[in-house]
């Protein structure tokens, strides 16, 4: 595994982290490659599995409802970030098989404004297709860009109403920074190759 950007991570106080979602194994690549305790959110029905509930229960995943506006799983994200915890969070609210970045969802621009925390974008890639990192021995490579205050995501001097508009354009904002990441790691692959 190749991580880059790691040390632009803040060891304590609480922070979004903030990447795309192209495989299941996402979530503990990226956590075992932070250097802090990480929650995150995964779907509800997860929790239900004999096995992999109370595994996940034990690695700080926090329980969201998809296809609605769980409030009630975003209030214990923002509870987490308001300990100073770290959040791992997946923008685009599922998985993306196709491995393009696609447009967030209104969620982590609710719950940085919620939490008043930093977003920091990460980008992975080499996680998907399954588990072609451990078959073909390809790379699993995760990039993180530094945390920035959710108002320079929201445009600073732009409206900042709360509303569905702000978290829109903070989670747009967001994924053009994922989407850097993801150029800079693949000119860095192609310079490497």
């Amino acid at each position: 595994m190749s991580v880059r950007g790691l040390d632009l991570l803040p060891r304590t106080g609480g922070v979004i982290v903030a990447a795309n979602h192209i495989s299941f194994w996402d979530p503990p690549l990226i956590g075992s490659a932070i250097a802090r305790e990480v929650y995150f959110l995964a779907k509800e029905e997860l929790f239900e599995t004999p096995v992999l509930g109370p595994l996940i229960r034990s690695l700080n995943a926090i329980p969201i409802r998809r296809g609605a506006a769980d409030l009630q799983g975003l209030a214990r994200a923002s509870e987490a970030l308001k300990r100073g915890g770290a959040v791992l969070l997946f923008p685009e609210g599922s998985r993306m098989r196709d491995g393009e970045l696609h447009p967030a969802r209104p969620g982590v621009g609710l719950l940085a404004v919620q939490a008043d925390v930093p977003i920091a974008p990460c980008y992975i890639s080499g996680s998907n297709p399954t588990p072609a990192w451990v078959v073909r021995r390809e790379r699993v490579r995760i990039d993180f860009g530094p945390p920035l205050d959710w108002r320079v995501f929201a445009g600073g001097d732009l409206d900042l109403t709360p509303g569905r508009a702000l978290y829109q354009r903070i989670g747009a904002s967001v994924m053009q920074d994922i989407a850097r990441l993801r150029g800079v790691q693949q000119s860095a692959t192609r310079g490497t190759a």
